[in-house]
Protein backbone atom coordinates (compact mmCIF):
# COMPACT_ATOMS: atom_id res chain seq x y z
CA UNK A 1 0.00 0.00 0.00
CA UNK A 2 1.33 3.43 -0.98
CA UNK A 3 1.87 5.76 1.99
CA UNK A 4 2.68 9.47 1.98
CA UNK A 5 3.81 11.34 5.09
CA UNK A 6 4.57 15.05 5.19
CA UNK A 7 7.03 16.53 7.67
CA UNK A 8 7.30 20.23 8.46
CA UNK A 9 10.77 21.76 8.69
CA UNK A 10 10.60 25.31 10.06
CA UNK A 11 13.04 27.63 8.29
CA UNK A 12 15.30 29.39 10.80
CA UNK A 13 17.02 31.96 8.57
CA UNK A 14 16.28 34.66 5.96
CA UNK A 15 12.51 34.83 6.53
CA UNK A 16 12.35 38.41 5.24
CA UNK A 17 13.91 37.33 1.92
CA UNK A 18 11.19 34.78 1.16
CA UNK A 19 8.20 37.15 0.97
CA UNK A 20 9.00 38.32 -2.57
CA UNK A 21 9.21 34.73 -3.86
CA UNK A 22 5.80 33.83 -2.48
CA UNK A 23 4.30 37.09 -3.74
CA UNK A 24 5.58 36.75 -7.31
CA UNK A 25 4.44 33.10 -7.47
CA UNK A 26 0.92 34.03 -6.36
CA UNK A 27 0.83 36.95 -8.83
CA UNK A 28 1.88 34.61 -11.65
CA UNK A 29 -0.81 32.15 -10.56
CA UNK A 30 -3.41 34.94 -10.76
CA UNK A 31 -2.27 35.81 -14.30
CA UNK A 32 -2.44 32.16 -15.38
CA UNK A 33 -5.90 31.66 -13.86
CA UNK A 34 -7.11 34.51 -16.08
CA UNK A 35 -5.47 32.98 -19.17
CA UNK A 36 -6.94 29.53 -18.55
CA UNK A 37 -10.39 30.93 -17.81
CA UNK A 38 -10.32 32.82 -21.12
CA UNK A 39 -9.16 29.71 -23.02
CA UNK A 40 -11.07 27.11 -21.02
CA UNK A 41 -13.31 25.86 -23.85
CA UNK A 42 -10.20 24.84 -25.79
CA UNK A 43 -8.41 23.43 -22.74
CA UNK A 44 -11.04 21.68 -20.62
CA UNK A 45 -10.84 18.28 -22.34
CA UNK A 46 -7.03 18.11 -22.21
CA UNK A 47 -4.87 16.35 -19.64
CA UNK A 48 -3.02 18.52 -17.14
CA UNK A 49 0.28 17.87 -18.93
CA UNK A 50 -1.23 18.88 -22.26
CA UNK A 51 -2.65 22.05 -20.68
CA UNK A 52 0.79 22.93 -19.29
CA UNK A 53 2.28 22.61 -22.78
CA UNK A 54 -0.53 24.61 -24.40
CA UNK A 55 -0.48 27.43 -21.85
CA UNK A 56 3.31 27.66 -21.97
CA UNK A 57 2.99 28.23 -25.71
CA UNK A 58 0.39 30.95 -25.07
CA UNK A 59 2.50 32.77 -22.48
CA UNK A 60 6.22 32.01 -22.86
CA UNK A 61 8.48 33.31 -25.63
CA UNK A 62 11.08 30.95 -27.08
CA UNK A 63 13.11 30.78 -30.28
CA UNK A 64 10.46 28.52 -31.81
CA UNK A 65 7.59 30.51 -30.27
CA UNK A 66 8.61 34.17 -30.72
CA UNK A 67 5.16 35.78 -30.42
CA UNK A 68 3.06 34.21 -27.65
CA UNK A 69 -0.53 35.46 -27.44
CA UNK A 70 -0.07 36.53 -23.80
CA UNK A 71 3.39 38.08 -24.20
CA UNK A 72 2.79 40.20 -21.09
CA UNK A 73 3.54 37.17 -18.91
CA UNK A 74 7.27 37.12 -19.74
CA UNK A 75 7.42 40.91 -19.51
CA UNK A 76 5.84 40.95 -16.07
CA UNK A 77 7.51 37.81 -14.71
CA UNK A 78 11.01 38.18 -16.12
CA UNK A 79 13.20 35.06 -15.84
CA UNK A 80 10.38 33.22 -14.06
CA UNK A 81 11.78 29.69 -13.50
CA UNK A 82 10.32 27.10 -15.85
CA UNK A 83 9.55 24.69 -13.01
CA UNK A 84 7.61 27.41 -11.16
CA UNK A 85 5.76 28.32 -14.35
CA UNK A 86 4.70 24.73 -15.06
CA UNK A 87 3.67 24.17 -11.45
CA UNK A 88 1.61 27.38 -11.48
CA UNK A 89 -0.08 26.44 -14.77
CA UNK A 90 -1.08 23.03 -13.40
CA UNK A 91 -2.38 24.61 -10.19
CA UNK A 92 -4.28 27.32 -12.10
CA UNK A 93 -5.90 24.69 -14.33
CA UNK A 94 -7.07 22.77 -11.27
CA UNK A 95 -8.56 25.94 -9.77
CA UNK A 96 -10.42 26.90 -12.96
CA UNK A 97 -11.61 23.34 -13.60
CA UNK A 98 -12.95 23.10 -10.04
CA UNK A 99 -14.79 26.40 -10.51
CA UNK A 100 -16.48 25.15 -13.68
CA UNK A 101 -17.53 21.94 -11.92
CA UNK A 102 -19.13 24.00 -9.13
CA UNK A 103 -20.84 26.24 -11.70
CA UNK A 104 -22.29 23.23 -13.55
CA UNK A 105 -23.60 21.87 -10.25
CA UNK A 106 -25.22 25.26 -9.53
CA UNK A 107 -26.85 25.23 -12.99
CA UNK A 108 -28.23 21.74 -12.35
CA UNK A 109 -29.65 22.83 -8.98
CA UNK A 110 -31.21 25.90 -10.58
CA UNK A 111 -32.79 23.84 -13.36
CA UNK A 112 -34.13 21.29 -10.88
CA UNK A 113 -35.73 24.04 -8.78
CA UNK A 114 -37.31 25.64 -11.85
CA UNK A 115 -38.73 22.30 -12.99
CA UNK A 116 -40.40 21.87 -9.60
CA UNK A 117 -41.65 25.45 -9.61
CA UNK A 118 -39.56 26.37 -6.59
CA UNK A 119 -37.86 29.69 -5.94
CA UNK A 120 -34.09 29.49 -6.43
CA UNK A 121 -32.10 32.27 -4.77
CA UNK A 122 -28.69 30.65 -4.49
CA UNK A 123 -26.06 32.82 -6.16
CA UNK A 124 -23.74 31.31 -8.78
CA UNK A 125 -20.20 30.52 -7.65
CA UNK A 126 -17.52 33.03 -8.60
CA UNK A 127 -14.03 32.23 -9.78
CA UNK A 128 -11.72 33.27 -6.98
CA UNK A 129 -8.59 34.77 -8.49
CA UNK A 130 -6.62 35.28 -5.26
CA UNK A 131 -5.35 32.09 -3.66
CA UNK A 132 -3.04 31.28 -0.77
CA UNK A 133 -0.99 29.00 -2.97
CA UNK A 134 2.50 27.83 -2.06
CA UNK A 135 5.22 26.95 -4.59
CA UNK A 136 6.94 23.61 -4.90
CA UNK A 137 10.75 23.87 -4.86
CA UNK A 138 11.77 21.13 -7.28
CA UNK A 139 14.83 19.19 -6.16
CA UNK A 140 17.92 19.98 -8.17
CA UNK A 141 16.41 22.97 -9.95
CA UNK A 142 14.98 24.99 -7.05
CA UNK A 143 16.17 23.10 -3.96
CA UNK A 144 19.54 21.53 -3.17
CA UNK A 145 20.01 20.01 0.27
CA UNK A 146 23.49 20.69 1.65
CA UNK A 147 23.07 18.96 5.03
CA UNK A 148 20.39 17.54 7.32
CA UNK A 149 19.42 21.07 8.34
CA UNK A 150 20.58 23.27 5.47
CA UNK A 151 19.90 23.78 1.79
CA UNK A 152 20.11 26.22 -1.10
CA UNK A 153 16.82 27.37 -2.60
CA UNK A 154 16.01 29.53 -5.63
CA UNK A 155 14.32 32.77 -4.55
CA UNK A 156 13.22 36.03 -6.14
CA UNK A 157 15.43 38.79 -4.74
CA UNK A 158 15.89 42.36 -5.98
CA UNK A 159 14.35 41.60 -9.36
CA UNK A 160 16.32 38.43 -10.10
CA UNK A 161 16.27 34.73 -9.27
CA UNK A 162 19.20 33.76 -7.06
CA UNK A 163 20.33 30.88 -4.87
CA UNK A 164 19.83 31.52 -1.16
CA UNK A 165 21.40 29.35 1.56
CA UNK A 166 18.93 28.61 4.35
CA UNK A 167 18.84 26.63 7.57
CA UNK A 168 15.84 24.79 8.97
CA UNK A 169 14.84 22.61 11.89
CA UNK A 170 15.57 18.95 11.40
CA UNK A 171 13.31 15.97 11.96
CA UNK A 172 14.15 12.54 13.32
CA UNK A 173 13.42 10.47 10.22
CA UNK A 174 13.77 7.20 12.15
CA UNK A 175 11.37 8.34 14.85
CA UNK A 176 8.89 9.54 12.23
CA UNK A 177 9.33 6.23 10.38
CA UNK A 178 10.19 7.76 7.01
CA UNK A 179 13.93 7.06 6.85
CA UNK A 180 13.49 4.40 4.14
CA UNK A 181 10.97 6.40 2.08
CA UNK A 182 11.57 8.54 -0.98
CA UNK A 183 11.99 12.24 -0.16
CA UNK A 184 9.92 14.43 -2.52
CA UNK A 185 10.45 18.04 -3.52
CA UNK A 186 9.54 20.45 -0.69
CA UNK A 187 6.80 23.07 -0.71
CA UNK A 188 7.56 26.54 0.64
CA UNK A 189 4.75 27.35 3.09
CA UNK A 190 4.12 30.51 5.11
CA UNK A 191 2.13 30.55 8.33
CA UNK A 192 1.89 33.98 9.89
CA UNK A 193 5.32 35.53 9.51
CA UNK A 194 7.20 32.24 9.56
CA UNK A 195 8.15 29.94 6.71
CA UNK A 196 8.64 26.20 6.58
CA UNK A 197 9.53 23.49 4.12
CA UNK A 198 6.83 20.84 3.92
CA UNK A 199 8.51 17.70 2.63
CA UNK A 200 6.50 14.64 1.64
CA UNK A 201 7.95 11.15 1.95
CA UNK A 202 6.55 8.35 -0.19
CA UNK A 203 6.86 4.64 0.42
CA UNK A 204 5.18 1.26 0.22
CA UNK A 205 3.88 -0.41 3.35
CA UNK A 206 2.86 -4.09 3.18
CA UNK A 207 -0.75 -4.85 4.07
CA UNK A 208 -1.21 -7.03 7.14
CA UNK A 209 -4.16 -9.37 6.85
CA UNK A 210 -5.88 -10.42 10.02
Amino acid sequence: MKVVKTLKHTITSHHHMLDATLHVYQEALLFLITVIQEQFIALESLSTQAVVTAVERLTHRTRHNPNPFYAAFDQRFYKFPSYFRRSAIAEAFGIVKSHHSRFQLWQAEQQHAQQEGKRFSKKPPKLQAQHQAFPCLYKGNMFVRTSDRAAKIKVFHQGDWVWLPITFKGQDLFKRNVWSMKECSPTLVRKGKRYALHIAYEGDVPLIWG
